[in-house]
């Protein structure tokens, strides 16, 4: 089987592994170890050695080159045919073997003696084979009928069409992926405009031409994703808020295409953890575009996206339900954002995130009784908040304005249980 190792990096690569799936299931692969003898009896692994395949019930030739490690495979072999393989090498002298099925012999392993590395070609081995039957060696392979030779002459022709198809897919494969790690490079070199590019082109992948290729496009689409909220980020924190939309829009939209695709896997539990991961995506982006952009309409759709990430991600079931009331806060809907919050602390009083959003938005109120419930929330949080909290001298500034604002006073909480924060 072969496989193909995306580079791992920015949380974002995994390994990826390519299976010619466009092969008809009447194809099969054959492997094995070719080592070489030393003068001393000892053999070591054989790099270099080409291993011909030839199909010898019907015309067909394959070939392979043994890795550094004497180790080859070779895919895209009928099953149903007979084989002669040929062995020659740097430094070896060449040797063969015949009627070779691979249902029957997946693994073809052999040791070559030292030689002078010539090249045994076809021909020379039918005239050894000629010489060995002649003295009474193996069986020659089975004469098929012409029935049977047009039969597989078919299937062959069918077999040689559909790996061409994947050798064209692999190669559009390999080409996003090369587009994927130039990403990824340039992007933990912070060159993130370059990145961009490169993660748009590996984007081009069309999953539904492979199901192999489903991984690499939606983490190709996150990573387009992340790369516009660091340039949308650049340009907001620069005050170019015009320039920094179109990022955020479009990181928006690439991690719902990265949503779409990942939501299609219905095999592979991993890609729970990428999903959980991109819902946080789409959460910050979208709620950047309503506080700060009006993008009023992202709501709903965002906070369904959070619900489904809640699904996920039981075991921080609390922190979604505060970017859910976070998201209702930012678009002024003052009720739901209300109610998110509360049921967070409904479910956990000592959730200083929700205690801190639901006291922001309450004392955002014109009803006295909404500012008084928002003071003593926010007293809530500063006696449950680490000390280490930043927010904690935001929120005495903000009472000490709410007091000389509306004289009115936080009272003070009952029994607080101080430090219970969750991530």
């Amino acid at each position: 089987m072969f496989r193909m190792n995306l580079l791992r990096a920015a949380g974002l690569a995994a390994g990826l592994a390519f299976l010619s799936t466009v092969v008809f299931a009447q194809a099969g692969q054959v492997e094995g170890t070719i080592r070489l003898k030393q003068a001393d009896g000892s053999t070591k692994p054989a790099a270099g050695v080409l291993i011909d395949i030839y199909r010898i019930d019907i015309k067909g030739h394959y070939d392979v080159k043994t890795d550094k490690n004497g180790h080859f495979v070779r895919l895209g072999l009928p099953l149903q045919g007979t084989y002669l393989f040929v062995f020659s090498g740097p430094g070896a002298t060449p040797t063969w073997m015949n009627n070779v099925r691979i249902t029957q012999m997946p693994v073809v392993d052999t040791t070559l003696d030292a030689g002078d590395g010539t090249t045994l070609t076809l021909e020379e081995v039918q005239k050894q084979m000629a010489m060995q039957k002649a003295g009474g060696g193996a069986p020659a392979a089975k004469t098929l009928s012409p029935a049977e030779r047009a039969k597989a002459e078919a299937a062959q022709k069918e077999l040689e069409a559909s790996a061409k198809e994947g050798k064209e897919l692999q190669a559009t494969f390999d080409l996003a992926v090369k587009h994927f790690n130039e990403g990824v490079r340039l992007k933990t070199a912070n060159n993130y405009e370059a990145a961009l590019t490169e993660f748009e082109e590996s984007t081009k992948l069309d999953p539904s031409k492979n199901k192999n290729f489903v991984e690499i496009a939606h983490r190709s689409n996150a990573q387009v994703a992340e790369t516009n909220y660091q340039l949308g980020a650049d340009k907001f924190n620069k005050r170019d808020r015009n320039g920094a939309k179109p990022h955020f829009e479009q990181a928006v939209t690439s991690i719902n295409k990265a949503i779409a695709v990942a939501s299609a896997v219905s095999d592979d539990p991993t890609v729970n953890n990428d999903l959980i991961t991109y819902y946080g995506i789409l959460e910050k982006n979208a709620r950047i575009l309503v506080e700060n952009y009006g993008a009023a309409n992202l709501v709903d759709d965002t906070v369904k996206a959070i619900e489904k990430a809640e699904a996920l991600d039981a075991a921080n079931k609390n922190k979604w339900g505060v970017l859910k009331a976070d998201m209702y806060r930012s678009a002024g809907r003052t009720d739901d954002a209300v109610a998110a919050y509360k049921k967070v602390i409904g479910a956990d009083p000592a959730f200083v995130d929700a205690l801190y959003g639901l006291g922001l938005t309450l004392i955002a109120s014109t009803e006295r009784a909404q500012i008084q419930e928002g003071a003593n929330t926010l007293a809530d949080f500063v006696s449950k908040a680490p000390p280490t909290d930043k927010r904690v001298a935001i929120v005495k500034d903000a009472l000490e304005g709410v007091k000389n604002a509306y004289t009115v006073e936080a009272e003070k909480p009952a029994a607080p249980a101080r430090g219970r924060r969750k991530p």
